[in-house]
């Protein structure tokens, strides 16, 4: 079977200080030594070839600093940029549009770059990770820090399969680290059987609202947890932001204020990524459950970066949601499937009355219908303004009939720790491993508000 690769990212955030400082050391020399290969690529003092580099380069304390096999991949990297750019000044088009741009130095006050580790550099032993270090950089450790360490040993909490792993990469995040496992993976064809069609409405508050064709009940992933942290996030940069500010205007170091910021960026990265796979993995067990086939998604995501009349707050929330990253993850989740993941036109889909039998335009656009924010008066009683939409959606692709999504939603919140009946139960689903937060669904004996419309 083909192999597909995958990687497995571990924020080191609870790693002792001396391992700080060595993942600090190995990126720093990784930066260094990849601008030292640059100069004398640019400057023509060596032939744009590895091996060559590696040898005018041998006596630099950055390459020497750094296990062999990964200093080899550092300036195979810049090796093989340079090459994609001499290709594109040759022929743009076979790059299919692409601009490809030259390498460039790292900055000199943070020249700190990803380090891989091919097998020749690290070993597995039980959930642990063993990186090698060099001689040269050990005997620095023990002068300067007074650290004795020969090797790194990083806690996964994962049963690994070494002869499956490619490579293991020491990502800089700001004053943090990430570990990137890329290992192999089977491709396993899973056919689904059944013909469905799922239609999904990305928005704000209801981060996303699921519709399958021919089922009674939507669900409608809450985004409300996630836009409560964003804020929180926000402010707190903003405020850090005008403090950095202020500083510069006084020509004072704010280099402190600086890192502070960016430590704050990469927890808001992080847990948009998490947010974005838990949410594609719920929209894949409800796919599967239902046998759907087709997983269409609102295209109005692609006009994030267009001028709206949003103000900066809503605007920047609105364009941190990570709607294009669950339609990226579903893309390559439900290929095994043999589920498509795509893009559909929702213009008009919010204003239409999806309870008539006509179709969705401009002429049948009613938007008057939409009496408050959530509730859309159709001619059969109200209904949740968004899993109107999704019914509209339907119709566009003639996959539609009048008892989809009439049923009370039922609302799914990410970030929620009370013991509610979890989704995986109601669906039949499996569980996708242990690093997803809690995953509950609304209790549907509750009390009801407009969200949660009556039934048609």
């Amino acid at each position: 079977m083909p192999k597909l690769l995958r990687c497995l990212t571990i924020a080191l955030t609870d790693v002792p200080e001396e391992y700080k400082i060595a993942l600090g050391y190995l990126t720093y020399h990784s930066g260094r030594l990849y601008n030292q290969a640059l100069y004398l690529l640019k400057n023509k003092l060596a032939r744009v070839n590895m091996f060559d580099l590696y040898n005018k380069l041998n006596s630099s304390i950055h390459l020497k600093a750094l296990q062999s096999r990964s200093a080899q991949i550092v300036l195979d990297q810049l090796v093989r940029a340079y090459r994609n750019w001499f290709e594109y000044l040759k022929n743009p088009q076979k790059f299919k549009g692409q601009e490809i741009k030259p390498p460039k130095f790292r900055k000199k006050t943070k020249p700190h770059r990803t380090l891989t580790y091919d097998r020749t550099g690290f070993k597995i032993v039980g959930t642990k990770i063993r990186l090698s270090l060099s001689k040269d950089l050990r005997k620095f450790l023990k002068e300067k820090h007074d650290i004795h360490i020969k090797y790194l040993w990083i806690e996964t909490g994962l049963e690994l399969r070494e002869e499956l792993i490619r490579n293991i990469q020491i990502v800089p995040k700001g004053n943090e680290f990430e570990l990137h496992i890329v290992y192999s993976a089977e491709k396993e064809t899973k056919e689904q059987e059944g013909n469905r069609a799922m239609v999904i409405d990305p928005n704000s508050e209801n981060f996303m609202v699921i519709g399958i064709d021919g089922v009674k009940t939507p669900y409608i992933v809450d985004g409300r947890g996630l836009k409560s942290l964003l804020r929180k996030y926000l402010k707190k940069i903003a405020k850090l932001q005008s403090l950095k500010d202020n500083l510069k205007n006084k020509r004072l170091p704010y280099h402190r204020v600086e890192e502070r910021i960016n430590k704050l960026w990469t927890k808001v990265k992080r847990l948009l990524r998490h947010y974005a796979h838990t949410v594609s993995n719920l929209i894949l067990e409800l796919a599967i459950k239902h046998r759907v086939k087709e997983i269409w998604i609102g295209n109005s995501v692609k006009n994030k970066n267009r001028e709206s009349n949003l103000n900066s707050i809503a605007d920047q929330i609105w364009s941190l949601l990570p709607h294009g990253k669950v339609k990226e993850y579903l893309e390559y989740k439900a290929e095994p499937y043999g589920i498509a993941a795509r893009y559909i036109d929702e213009r008009y889909t919010s204003g239409v009355d999806s309870t008539l039998e006509c179709g969705v335009c401009k002429e049948n656009y009613t938007p008057e219908g939409r009496i408050k924010r959530g509730l859309f008066k159709t001619s059969r009683g109200y209904l949740n303004a968004d899993v109107n939409a999704v019914r509209n959606m339907l119709k566009k692709l003639e996959r539609f009939d009048q008892i989809t999504a009439v049923a009370k939603p039922v609302r799914v919140r990410i970030f929620k720790s009370i013991s509610v009946s979890s989704l995986y139960g109601q669906i039949g689903g499996r569980s996708r491993g242990s690093v997803n937060l809690p995953v509950v669904v609304r209790d549907t004996s509750g009390v009801q508000t407009h969200h949660e419309a009556p039934h048609l």
